[in-house]
Protein backbone atom coordinates (compact mmCIF):
# COMPACT_ATOMS: atom_id res chain seq x y z
CA UNK A 1 0.00 0.00 0.00
CA UNK A 2 1.66 2.82 -0.66
CA UNK A 3 0.32 5.97 -2.88
CA UNK A 4 2.61 9.25 -2.21
CA UNK A 5 4.95 10.00 -5.19
CA UNK A 6 5.61 12.78 -6.75
CA UNK A 7 9.53 13.91 -6.65
CA UNK A 8 11.20 16.62 -4.76
CA UNK A 9 9.91 20.05 -5.37
CA UNK A 10 11.88 23.02 -5.53
CA UNK A 11 13.97 23.26 -2.40
CA UNK A 12 13.37 19.88 -1.61
CA UNK A 13 16.46 18.22 -0.84
CA UNK A 14 17.30 14.75 -2.50
CA UNK A 15 15.30 11.88 -1.03
CA UNK A 16 18.29 10.04 -0.02
CA UNK A 17 20.23 12.81 1.53
CA UNK A 18 20.77 12.00 5.13
CA UNK A 19 19.87 14.62 7.38
CA UNK A 20 22.30 15.29 11.01
CA UNK A 21 21.31 16.25 13.83
CA UNK A 22 22.66 19.99 13.43
CA UNK A 23 21.32 20.38 10.12
CA UNK A 24 18.04 19.11 11.55
CA UNK A 25 17.79 22.19 14.26
CA UNK A 26 18.93 24.69 12.19
CA UNK A 27 17.26 23.91 9.12
CA UNK A 28 14.49 21.70 9.07
CA UNK A 29 14.18 20.24 5.31
CA UNK A 30 11.65 20.23 3.24
CA UNK A 31 10.38 16.74 4.30
CA UNK A 32 11.79 13.71 6.04
CA UNK A 33 10.07 10.50 6.52
CA UNK A 34 10.59 8.16 10.21
CA UNK A 35 10.12 4.51 9.95
CA UNK A 36 8.57 3.11 14.11
CA UNK A 37 11.33 1.67 14.93
CA UNK A 38 9.59 -0.33 18.08
CA UNK A 39 5.97 -1.90 18.75
CA UNK A 40 5.08 0.97 21.05
CA UNK A 41 5.45 3.30 18.06
CA UNK A 42 4.25 0.99 15.60
CA UNK A 43 0.99 0.36 17.21
CA UNK A 44 0.79 4.39 18.17
CA UNK A 45 1.45 5.94 15.04
CA UNK A 46 3.26 3.77 12.61
CA UNK A 47 5.78 5.45 9.85
CA UNK A 48 5.22 9.51 9.45
CA UNK A 49 6.26 11.84 7.14
CA UNK A 50 7.41 15.11 8.78
CA UNK A 51 7.02 18.35 6.56
CA UNK A 52 7.62 21.89 7.61
CA UNK A 53 3.72 22.26 8.21
CA UNK A 54 2.58 18.86 8.82
CA UNK A 55 2.84 15.41 9.91
CA UNK A 56 1.50 12.76 7.27
CA UNK A 57 0.26 9.65 8.76
CA UNK A 58 0.07 6.00 6.39
CA UNK A 59 -3.77 6.11 7.18
CA UNK A 60 -4.23 9.83 5.11
CA UNK A 61 -4.71 11.21 8.63
CA UNK A 62 -2.79 14.88 8.99
CA UNK A 63 -1.99 17.08 11.94
CA UNK A 64 -1.03 20.94 10.63
CA UNK A 65 2.06 21.85 12.70
CA UNK A 66 3.91 25.00 13.07
CA UNK A 67 7.62 25.17 13.93
CA UNK A 68 7.79 26.84 17.39
CA UNK A 69 11.55 28.72 18.17
CA UNK A 70 13.18 27.39 20.70
CA UNK A 71 16.66 26.69 22.38
CA UNK A 72 16.13 23.42 22.22
CA UNK A 73 19.56 22.28 20.65
CA UNK A 74 19.91 18.90 18.21
CA UNK A 75 15.57 18.84 17.65
CA UNK A 76 12.73 20.50 16.22
CA UNK A 77 9.33 21.69 18.08
CA UNK A 78 6.26 21.56 16.66
CA UNK A 79 2.99 23.00 17.55
CA UNK A 80 -0.30 21.11 17.14
CA UNK A 81 -2.81 23.40 15.34
CA UNK A 82 -6.57 23.65 15.63
CA UNK A 83 -6.93 21.26 18.55
CA UNK A 84 -6.00 18.61 15.70
CA UNK A 85 -6.21 14.90 17.23
CA UNK A 86 -7.06 12.96 13.70
CA UNK A 87 -7.16 8.81 14.25
CA UNK A 88 -4.10 7.35 13.83
CA UNK A 89 -3.34 3.83 11.77
CA UNK A 90 -4.48 2.18 14.76
CA UNK A 91 -7.82 3.88 14.46
CA UNK A 92 -7.00 5.73 17.86
CA UNK A 93 -6.58 8.97 18.40
CA UNK A 94 -2.91 9.90 19.35
CA UNK A 95 -4.38 11.61 22.55
CA UNK A 96 -7.22 10.46 24.61
CA UNK A 97 -10.14 12.58 24.29
CA UNK A 98 -10.70 15.18 25.76
CA UNK A 99 -6.94 15.77 25.29
CA UNK A 100 -5.63 16.35 22.34
CA UNK A 101 -1.73 16.82 20.69
CA UNK A 102 -0.26 20.02 21.99
CA UNK A 103 3.44 19.58 21.39
CA UNK A 104 5.37 17.00 19.42
CA UNK A 105 9.18 17.82 19.94
CA UNK A 106 11.88 15.80 17.63
CA UNK A 107 15.38 15.15 18.73
CA UNK A 108 18.21 13.13 17.59
CA UNK A 109 19.73 12.84 21.00
CA UNK A 110 21.71 9.42 19.99
CA UNK A 111 24.82 7.63 19.74
CA UNK A 112 27.05 8.43 16.93
CA UNK A 113 26.32 4.90 15.53
CA UNK A 114 22.59 5.99 15.62
CA UNK A 115 22.39 8.89 14.24
CA UNK A 116 19.71 8.64 12.43
CA UNK A 117 17.40 7.36 15.17
CA UNK A 118 14.94 9.97 15.98
CA UNK A 119 12.65 10.62 19.32
CA UNK A 120 9.29 12.09 19.72
CA UNK A 121 7.91 13.32 23.03
CA UNK A 122 4.16 13.93 22.66
CA UNK A 123 2.65 16.16 25.28
CA UNK A 124 -1.31 16.36 24.98
CA UNK A 125 -3.74 18.93 26.82
CA UNK A 126 -6.59 20.33 26.72
CA UNK A 127 -6.11 24.21 25.94
CA UNK A 128 -3.27 26.05 24.72
CA UNK A 129 -0.22 26.09 26.82
CA UNK A 130 3.47 28.15 25.89
CA UNK A 131 6.03 25.94 24.97
CA UNK A 132 8.17 27.41 27.75
CA UNK A 133 5.38 25.90 30.27
CA UNK A 134 5.33 22.61 29.40
CA UNK A 135 6.46 20.78 32.18
CA UNK A 136 8.75 17.85 30.72
CA UNK A 137 7.87 15.30 33.11
CA UNK A 138 3.81 15.69 31.76
CA UNK A 139 5.12 14.21 28.28
CA UNK A 140 2.19 11.80 27.04
CA UNK A 141 4.92 8.93 25.55
CA UNK A 142 8.23 8.92 23.81
CA UNK A 143 8.21 7.78 20.55
CA UNK A 144 11.42 6.52 18.49
CA UNK A 145 11.79 6.24 14.74
CA UNK A 146 14.59 6.03 12.62
CA UNK A 147 15.25 8.12 9.31
CA UNK A 148 14.99 5.83 5.93
CA UNK A 149 15.04 6.00 2.58
CA UNK A 150 13.45 2.72 2.00
CA UNK A 151 10.17 4.15 2.09
CA UNK A 152 6.20 4.30 0.94
CA UNK A 153 6.08 7.85 1.40
CA UNK A 154 6.75 11.20 -0.90
CA UNK A 155 4.69 14.70 -1.15
CA UNK A 156 1.54 14.88 -0.11
CA UNK A 157 -1.72 15.97 -1.73
CA UNK A 158 -1.56 19.59 -1.52
CA UNK A 159 2.10 19.43 -2.70
CA UNK A 160 1.14 17.52 -6.08
CA UNK A 161 1.77 14.30 -5.09
CA UNK A 162 -0.33 11.41 -3.13
CA UNK A 163 -0.96 10.41 0.20
CA UNK A 164 -0.17 6.48 1.20
CA UNK A 165 -3.75 4.90 1.59
CA UNK A 166 -5.20 5.82 -2.10
CA UNK A 167 -3.40 2.96 -3.22
CA UNK A 168 -6.47 1.38 -1.75
CA UNK A 169 -9.13 2.84 -2.68
CA UNK A 170 -7.70 2.87 -6.03
CA UNK A 171 -7.16 -1.04 -6.22
CA UNK A 172 -10.70 -1.34 -3.97
CA UNK A 173 -12.54 0.14 -7.17
CA UNK A 174 -11.09 -2.04 -9.67
CA UNK A 175 -11.88 -5.06 -7.05
CA UNK A 176 -14.64 -3.77 -5.12
CA UNK A 177 -16.54 -6.79 -2.76
CA UNK A 178 -16.54 -9.90 -4.32
CA UNK A 179 -14.00 -9.53 -6.83
CA UNK A 180 -10.87 -11.01 -6.47
CA UNK A 181 -7.42 -9.13 -7.31
CA UNK A 182 -7.31 -6.55 -4.53
CA UNK A 183 -4.15 -8.11 -3.15
CA UNK A 184 -2.82 -8.49 -6.46
CA UNK A 185 -3.39 -4.99 -7.49
CA UNK A 186 -1.52 -3.51 -4.17
CA UNK A 187 1.23 -5.90 -4.97
CA UNK A 188 1.56 -4.62 -8.39
CA UNK A 189 1.71 -0.91 -6.96
CA UNK A 190 3.91 -1.84 -4.53
CA UNK A 191 6.30 -2.94 -7.11
CA UNK A 192 5.99 -0.06 -9.53
CA UNK A 193 6.82 2.46 -6.99
CA UNK A 194 10.20 0.91 -6.35
CA UNK A 195 10.49 0.83 -9.59
CA UNK A 196 9.84 4.77 -9.91
CA UNK A 197 11.84 5.44 -7.13
CA UNK A 198 14.64 3.80 -9.04
CA UNK A 199 13.77 5.97 -11.83
CA UNK A 200 14.59 9.18 -9.72
CA UNK A 201 12.68 10.94 -12.13
CA UNK A 202 12.08 14.61 -12.09
CA UNK A 203 9.25 16.42 -10.15
CA UNK A 204 8.36 18.12 -13.27
CA UNK A 205 7.90 14.28 -14.74
CA UNK A 206 5.99 13.24 -11.72
CA UNK A 207 3.92 15.35 -11.76
CA UNK A 208 3.45 16.25 -15.76
CA UNK A 209 1.81 12.02 -15.38
CA UNK A 210 0.13 12.09 -12.53
CA UNK A 211 -2.22 14.81 -14.57
CA UNK A 212 -2.02 12.59 -18.08
CA UNK A 213 -3.28 9.19 -16.29
CA UNK A 214 -6.27 11.05 -14.43
CA UNK A 215 -6.39 13.75 -17.01
CA UNK A 216 -6.69 16.09 -14.35
CA UNK A 217 -4.50 18.86 -13.21
CA UNK A 218 -5.91 18.19 -9.41
CA UNK A 219 -5.44 14.55 -9.66
CA UNK A 220 -4.34 13.74 -5.67
CA UNK A 221 -7.30 12.91 -4.52
CA UNK A 222 -8.46 10.76 -6.83
CA UNK A 223 -8.99 7.22 -7.10
CA UNK A 224 -7.89 7.08 -10.46
CA UNK A 225 -3.81 7.37 -9.75
CA UNK A 226 -2.27 4.33 -10.25
CA UNK A 227 1.51 3.89 -9.51
CA UNK A 228 1.64 1.25 -12.28
CA UNK A 229 0.57 3.99 -14.63
CA UNK A 230 2.77 6.72 -13.51
CA UNK A 231 5.29 4.32 -14.39
CA UNK A 232 4.31 4.08 -17.81
CA UNK A 233 4.05 6.90 -18.47
CA UNK A 234 7.54 7.79 -17.43
CA UNK A 235 8.44 4.94 -20.00
CA UNK A 236 6.88 6.88 -22.75
CA UNK A 237 9.34 8.20 -25.27
CA UNK A 238 6.45 11.53 -25.76
CA UNK A 239 3.82 11.30 -22.94
CA UNK A 240 2.47 14.14 -24.16
CA UNK A 241 1.61 13.32 -28.03
CA UNK A 242 0.02 10.25 -26.28
CA UNK A 243 -2.39 12.20 -24.02
CA UNK A 244 -3.22 14.64 -27.30
CA UNK A 245 -4.41 12.14 -29.34
CA UNK A 246 -6.48 11.06 -26.52
CA UNK A 247 -7.75 13.58 -25.74
CA UNK A 248 -8.64 14.84 -29.49
CA UNK A 249 -10.14 11.50 -29.48
CA UNK A 250 -12.18 11.10 -27.13
CA UNK A 251 -13.20 15.22 -27.09
CA UNK A 252 -13.21 15.51 -30.90
CA UNK A 253 -10.74 18.60 -30.36
CA UNK A 254 -7.44 19.79 -29.47
CA UNK A 255 -6.07 20.85 -26.36
CA UNK A 256 -5.47 24.76 -25.92
CA UNK A 257 -2.78 24.29 -24.39
CA UNK A 258 -0.48 21.93 -21.94
CA UNK A 259 -2.22 23.17 -18.87
CA UNK A 260 -5.88 21.97 -20.14
CA UNK A 261 -7.64 19.01 -18.60
CA UNK A 262 -10.46 17.95 -17.58
CA UNK A 263 -11.24 17.89 -13.86
CA UNK A 264 -15.28 19.90 -14.36
CA UNK A 265 -15.95 16.87 -16.52
CA UNK A 266 -15.29 13.49 -15.08
CA UNK A 267 -16.61 11.57 -17.62
CA UNK A 268 -14.39 12.89 -20.58
CA UNK A 269 -11.49 12.69 -18.24
CA UNK A 270 -12.56 9.28 -17.32
CA UNK A 271 -12.14 8.21 -20.81
CA UNK A 272 -9.34 10.31 -21.86
CA UNK A 273 -7.10 8.09 -19.19
CA UNK A 274 -8.88 5.29 -19.88
CA UNK A 275 -7.39 5.36 -23.62
CA UNK A 276 -3.90 7.37 -22.39
CA UNK A 277 -3.14 4.76 -19.86
CA UNK A 278 -4.00 1.63 -22.56
CA UNK A 279 -1.70 2.96 -24.76
CA UNK A 280 1.27 3.48 -22.41
CA UNK A 281 0.79 0.10 -20.51
CA UNK A 282 0.61 -1.11 -24.84
CA UNK A 283 4.18 0.22 -25.71
CA UNK A 284 5.41 -0.83 -21.93
CA UNK A 285 4.79 -4.19 -22.88
CA UNK A 286 5.92 -3.94 -26.57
Amino acid sequence: MVLVLAGMLGAARAEDERFDANELAADAPHYFVLRATDARTAHMTGDVRVSETSLDFTNGSRMDTQLVNTDLEDGLVYRVLDDENPPMPSGRPLCPAPLHPLYLVFDTTAPQDQSDTYHMTLYCGSRPLDFALVDPARRAAVLVYRRTTDTNWAHSSDEGGYVRGEVEAHCRLAHPSGVPGEQACIQREEDAYRQILQLKASPDALKRCGSYVTARATHAQGDDVSFSNILHCLGLRDSRAVFDYCATRITGQKRANDTTFWDAQPEQAKGISLCFNALAATQARN
